[in-house]
């Protein structure tokens, strides 16, 4: 069985678009991928302190952490082990600011880590985690190519579900015109 983690960043759930054309993509799963759903505006994810950063350089030397250091990194352990023993992602991005919510940067800090998620060898940087992954993202505004050259403001792609500030009817296009792309995305999945 197929083990695919969805990763929400949007905070308003069923109203975002992300997370409509996010639905699209799970219902036109095949039936052997189980999936498990992070909301990161629900989910408690660990602050950065002072132990977790001490934690994470003492686990990249070798050395032994202190209790407090080797609590709080558990935390942090814990996201990452989920994330490298999935099989396939989903995320699910709106734009905020022209970037990605601060939740879904903090997720990123949380679970980057040398010897956990990417390690350095003679051949260079490779990841740790396996596994394809389609990211969904939903911006109020038209921000692809305009005259054959990249949109200044465009510093997301995939999957675009775009123009979603124009009001409801606007929104439910926005996931019409991605379902296509999203269901043959979503059947590779499996």
């Amino acid at each position: 069985m197929t083990q695919l983690l969805y990763i929400n960043a949007s905070p308003r759930e069923a109203a975002a678009a992300s997370s409509q054309a996010a639905d699209v993509f799970l219902q036109a799963l095949p039936a052997n991928v189980n999936v498990t759903t992070l909301k990161l505006f629900d989910t408690d994810l660990p602050d950065v302190t002072g132990n977790v950063v001490n934690a994470k350089f003492k686990f990249a030397m070798g050395a032994d952490l202190t209790e407090a250091e080797a609590a709080e990194w558990q935390s942090i352990r814990n996201l990452v082990d989920q994330f490298v023993s999935t099989d396939a992602f989903l995320f699910a991005v709106p734009m905020w600011n022209f970037s990605i919510p601060y939740r879904m940067k903090q997720y990123i800090d949380l679970i980057t880590h040398p010897g956990l998620t990417f390690a350095r060898d003679e051949n260079g940087m490779r990841g740790l985690a396996s596994g394809s992954a389609t990211v969904i993202y939903s911006r109020g505004g038209d921000y692809s190519p305009k005259a054959g050259q990249p949109d200044p403001f465009d510093f997301q792609s995939e999957v675009l579900v775009q123009n979603t500030a124009a009001g409801p009817d606007a929104q439910v296009a926005a996931v019409e015109a991605a379902r296509e792309q999203l269901e043959s995305l979503a059947g590779a999945a499996g």
